[in-house]
């Protein structure tokens, strides 16, 4: 290769080591500074994103607490198993066995599709003010249905 090398005349040589330049030059751009910069940008859209997000969420969240402060909350009255009972009547539900006790109802229902006990706990918490504390659930007889074993609601 050295012999190459002194082969060459001045003009070539410098011809040579012109091209090998621009060619490093044009190696470091194309695999180290231009990925570089465009993961740098990347990172500075998914950070901007990022924070419009948290922003979002906070104040979502003080608005809901602030509601939930204010009372704004729907919550129905009456007895929280007369609540469930005429709640499960409106969706055409059967309670097997409902047991009320100090701040909560534990209730029981044999079948039930799945879909339509998640429809009723949606109501009840959304329109009624309860929630669900503690649900068990067992694979119903037909797909698609569940067996309630044991579903524990509280107030909210």
């Amino acid at each position: 290769m050295k012999a190459w090398w002194l082969g060459l005349n001045a003009r070539e040589q410098r011809l040579i080591g012109s091209l090998a330049g621009v060619l490093l030059v044009f190696v470091f751009y194309s695999f180290i500074w231009q990925p570089l910069h465009e993961n740098i940008d990347k990172g500075q859209d998914k950070l901007t994103r990022q924070q419009a997000l948290l922003t979002f969420v906070a104040s979502e969240t003080q608005r809901y607490k602030a509601e939930k402060k204010a009372g704004n909350g729907q919550t129905s009255s009456g007895s929280m198993s007369s609540i469930v009972n005429r709640s499960a009547r409106q969706q055409a539900i059967t309670i097997t066995r409902i047991q009320p006790q100090s701040n909560s109802v534990q209730v029981w229902i044999d079948n039930i599709a799945f879909t339509q006990l998640l429809t009723w706990l949606e109501t009840l918490v959304n329109d009624e003010g309860i929630q669900v504390e503690t649900i068990d659930l067992t694979k119903g007889e037909q797909p698609g249905q569940v067996r309630v074993k044991r579903l524990q609601l509280g107030k909210i």
